[in-house]
């Protein structure tokens, strides 16, 4: 059985050529030197300890990255679920304030204007923010169903807010634009042009006020109704102020009591707008109001 070989060796066999090619003279061609032949066994031993320690550090190497990138991906996950819990209790705190909100809506107006404008900003926020974690979650098969979860529990929030904002201002612009107006049934020539300027404004100021109107799938029934009457307003101004130039009380009376009928109708039409509305919204709050799920 050989020896092992050892450093020593290497070094003497190395020392060995080293002291040949120093002593050649001065008439000898070097480059008719011929190295003595290695040893095989100390060659392939050498080749072979090189490759085993390269192939050694590859491994641990690659074990410390993959270590390392499932220890991140791990914290990343915890992290973003962590982002999503909070998020999400948040939107559930924002939905619940609104309870006072839809029950004033309820009844066809709000009687806190900024307190409801306060809260629907705070549900906007909230589901903005979560669906911009649920966006920032990583790309992983099994985060998939809390990033949907949380995408549709922040798009639902979103067109709560959207459609209950646009319910208040519609509230609050049809209390303005079918408030009473005072009309007489009689006047003399002197008072005609008051009363026709009064009417005059009064008239512009609805149409105006209609087409302004902020509109949605709950309201169009009621603000195709007021678009209606807007449209039938200018004939009825002029019958109405023909009846008092021709000093017609009774005719006069029919055409004021005929505009009153028809606001009363709008704005009792509303009501009942309004509470489906707000029905629709109870029902969205039962769903929305409730924690997500982050099991994983």
């Amino acid at each position: 059985m050989p020896r092992p070989v050892t450093d020593a060796d290497t070094l003497s066999i190395t020392g060995l050529l080293v002291e040949e090619l120093w002593n050649l003279g001065p008439d000898e061609d070097i480059l008719g030197w011929t190295p003595n032949e290695l040893d095989t066994t100390l060659v392939q031993s050498g080749v072979r300890k090189r490759k085993v320690a390269a192939i050694g550090a590859l491994i641990v190497v690659a074990l410390l990255l993959g270590w390392r990138a499932l220890t991140w991906d791990s914290a990343r996950a915890a992290e973003s679920i962590e982002a999503v819990t909070v998020a999400s209790a948040s939107v559930v705190d924002a939905v619940i304030v609104l309870d006072p909100l839809i029950e004033d809506l309820a009844d066809g107006s709000v009687e806190n204007p900024l307190g409801a404008s306060t809260a629907l900003a705070g549900l906007d926020d909230s589901a903005r923010t979560l669906f911009g974690v649920a966006g920032d979650m990583p790309d992983d098969a099994d985060m998939a169903p809390i990033r949907e979860q949380a995408i549709a529990q922040s798009g639902g929030a979103l067109t709560l807010g959207t459609i209950l904002s646009e319910s208040v201002a519609y509230a609050a612009a049809v209390q303005l634009i079918t408030r009473p107006i005072e009309l007489p049934a009689e006047t003399d020539i002197d008072g005609l042009t008051a009363v026709t300027q009064q009417v005059t404004e009064w008239v512009n100021e609805f149409s105006s006020g209609v087409g302004a109107l902020p509109g949605n799938d709950l309201t169009d029934t009621h603000r195709m109704a007021l678009s209606d009457l807007a449209a039938s307003l200018p004939d009825w101004q002029a019958s109405y102020l023909d009846s008092l130039r021709a000093r017609d009380a009774e005719r006069a009376a029919g055409h004021v009591a005929e505009l009153e009928t028809q606001i009363g109708f709008v704005r009792s039409s509303w009501t009942g707008t309004a509470f489906s509305i707000a029905d629709w919204a109870r029902e969205r709050v039962a769903e929305l109001a409730v924690p997500m799920s982050v099991n994983r």
